[in-house]
C-alpha cells in the first residue's frame, strides 16, 4: 500500500514539473513569433534610429570642411587720391598673377601671394592703398621739412614702382640734402628692367619728375 503512495506521489510531482516546462516553452514561442511579427510589419521599416555600430561608423567618419573665403584686404585711406589715379591708370587692372621680371604681380602691380592667384578689382585696389601708404610713410622718413608735394608724389611713386631701397644710394642722399635737380636726375636712372632700358619706366621717370614743377 504504501508503494502505491508513493508511486502517485512522483507521478503527480512529474506532471507538475511537465507542464511548468510545457507553459515555459509557449512562453518563449510566444515572445519569439511577437517579435517576428515586429521585425516584418510595414510601419518597422526606417522607423527606428540606426544601431550604435552604424552611428559610430557614421561619425568616425569626419566631414570635409570647406576651404576658407579669402581674407579681404582692409584698405588705407589715400593721402593722395590724384597719385593712386595715375597709378592705376599706369599700371593697369590684372586679376590674374603674372610674372614681372623679379616677382609675380597681381591687380595694379602688387605683389601676388602665388603665381596662379585670382583677386577682384575691389581687392586689387585695397592692395594699392596698402602699398601706397607704405612707400608714402617710407618717403617721409627721408624728406626734408617743407618739401614740395610734387617730389613727395614722385618719390612715392618710385617707391611703389620700383621699391625701397634708393634711400641708401646717392638718391637718398641728395633728398635729404634737398638737393633737387640731383634728385631729378637720379630718378631718370632707374628706369632699367632686368638690366635693360625699358621705354615704359623711362616715361614714368620722366612723368614723376615733371611733378616737381605741376604735381598731380
Amino acid at each position: 500500500m504504501m508503494n502505491e503512495y508513493v508511486l502517485v506521489l512522483v507521478i503527480g510531482a512529474l506532471s507538475i514539473q511537465s507542464l511548468a516546462l510545457i507553459y515555459v516553452l509557449i512562453r518563449m514561442i510566444g515572445v519569439t513569433d511577437r517579435a517576428l511579427a515586429r521585425a516584418q510589419a510595414p510601419e518597422a521599416v526606417g522607423s527606428t534610429p540606426p544601431s550604435t555600430a552604424l552611428a559610430l561608423g557614421k561619425a568616425a567618419v569626419a566631414p570635409l570642411k570647406p576651404s576658407p573665403a579669402p581674407v579681404c584686404t582692409k584698405p588705407i585711406e589715400v593721402v593722395d587720391q590724384g597719385l593712386v589715379n595715375f597709378i592705376k591708370k599706369e599700371e593697369g587692372f590684372q586679376a590674374k598673377a603674372y610674372w614681372d621680371y623679379k616677382q609675380y604681380s597681381i591687380g595694379y602691380g602688387t605683389k601676388a601671394t602665388s603665381a596662379t592667384e585670382v583677386i577682384t578689382e575691389a581687392e586689387a585696389e585695397a592692395r594699392l592703398t596698402v602699398e601706397v601708404d607704405k612707400a608714402y610713410k617710407l618717403v617721409q622718413k627721408i624728406i626734408p621739412t617743407g618739401t614740395p608735394t610734387g617730389i613727395i608724389q614722385a618719390l612715392t611713386d618710385l617707391t611703389y614702382n620700383a621699391g625701397p631701397g634708393w634711400e641708401d644710394h646717392s638718391l637718398g642722399t641728395a633728398v635729404k640734402a634737398a638737393k633737387w635737380d640731383t634728385v631729378k636726375a637720379d630718378i631718370l636712372q632707374y628706369n632699367h628692367a632686368g638690366g635693360v632700358v625699358n621705354a615704359g619706366l623711362t616715361a614714368r621717370r620722366e612723368a614723376e619728375v615733371s611733378w616737381f614743377d605741376k604735381p598731380l
